[in-house]
């Protein structure tokens, strides 16, 4: 879909693009919570395991055959609660008791394992090189990036975000030029599988019979999903669409079961952008975000009392925003670099579940694979200005 819309110095020419369908992929480990008394355990499909798993307390051994008193089946509930520090709960569906067990809360549900957020402060490289009677066309940089993750390879979520300016001084041939970069990038992992799930681009460069443009673009896991052409003053309509993501599968052994656990990142994307480019000045403000939510299921392959995965878990939801500047006005161009980030990321729980029938009796256990209390930021990472010298009046 094309769509041109012009204003008194400006022209922004959108481009939408088809987005494919959220992929699937597979974390091949399985996760083993206690692998002395619940090895990993491959079963034949719908293999039946109701009333076939013994029971752990020595009271009274179990026989599949066998009729138990109401006295003797007492005893058997009772040691199983004491014996896991278990609650016992009573199922109102058919009126069996269930020993309820947490099992476990797997170390990764809630540790962070990740380097330190890897910043570069505003930084000038390159000059300008006298030579004889003139100044070489040599470009003149200041930039600005920071990128931080959180979580682990379990679940994780992170951000980068990187704005820049260039100045190239004119020479006998060629016109001065001003360029402006601002970028924001969203990642998310789950699964062990990280992927970029946002990243918003904008560029424009001023130039005397040169470029005078720029472009904007939006894309959703490595792909453009939205295009823009921009000139003059410019302020395409903001974007904020709603979409899948990916989806990841792993296994996890909860109690005697192995359950695959598949957490799929829905959410959206958003990007807002505005600006000026004229032969003096290269501007742009451009925003760029998402949020991702973790939809979680879960199968198995045997038959037994029931299974799932219950709980909600929000993998992030930012906003990166940068801004670049940069006017040619007499002989110095004046530059500026901004970035601010709102962010909040890895907040709410699942855990998985396995119930298991024996006999007179239910047994559930239950696995935390996320426990996070959420993190939230609201930061202005840069606010820089300053002016480029000796590159010329041009």
């Amino acid at each position: 879909m094309m769509k041109a819309v012009s204003r008194a110095f400006a022209l922004v020419a959108v481009t939408v693009a088809t987005v494919a369908s959220a992929q699937d992929y597979q974390d091949p480990n399985p996760y083993v919570v206690d692998s002395v008394k619940y090895p990993y355990t491959i079963y034949p499909s719908n293999t039946q395991l109701d009333n076939r798993i013994p029971w752990e307390t020595q009271v009274l051994p179990f026989d599949a055959n066998a009729t138990y008193t109401p006295p003797e089946q007492d005893a058997v509930v009772n040691n199983e609660a004491q014996l896991l520090n278990a609650p016992i709960l009573l199922d109102i569906n058919d009126g069996r008791r269930n020993v309820n067990y947490l099992q476990a809360t797997i170390p990764e549900a809630s540790t962070p394992n990740v380097p330190p957020p890897s910043e570069t402060p505003p930084t000038q490289t390159g000059a300008g090189l006298k030579l004889i009677g003139q100044m070489a066309v040599t470009p003149v940089s200041v930039y600005y990036q920071r990128t931080e993750r959180f979580g682990n390879s379990i679940f994780g979520a992170g951000y980068n975000v990187n704005t820049s300016v260039t100045a190239t001084p004119a020479n006998g041939t060629v016109a001065k030029k001003e360029e402006a970069l601002a970028e924001g990038r969203l990642f998310g992992t789950a699964f062990n599988t990280e992927k970029e799930l946002v990243r918003g681009r904008s560029y424009v460069c001023g130039q005397q019979g040169g470029c005078n443009s720029g472009t904007a673009a939006l894309y959703a896991l490595g792909s453009q999903i939205w295009s823009a052409n921009l000139a003059g003053t410019f302020a395409p309509t903001p974007i904020n669409w709603s979409r899948s993501f990916f989806s990841v599968s792993k296994s996890f052994m909860v109690g005697p079961v192995p359950v695959t656990v598949k957490s799929q990142l829905t959410g959206g994307v958003k990007m807002g952008l505005n600006g000026q480019v004229s032969p003096a000045l290269a501007a742009i403000t451009s925003y760029a975000g998402g949020w991702a939510n973790v939809v979680a299921s879960a199968a198995v392959n045997v038959a037994i009392a029931s299974f799932g995965v219950s709980g909600s878990l929000s993998l992030i939801n930012a906003t990166a925003q940068a801004a670049a500047s940069l006017g040619w006005t007499l002989c110095s161009p004046s530059w500026s670099l901004k970035a601010d980030l709102n962010l909040s990321a890895l907040k709410g729980s699942l855990q998985a579940f396995v119930k298991v029938n024996f006999l007179f009796f239910k047994k559930t256990w239950n696995v935390t694979i996320a426990n996070w209390p959420g993190i939230s930021k609201v930061l202005n990472l840069a606010n820089s200005s300053g002016t480029m010298s000796s590159l010329g009046c041009g």
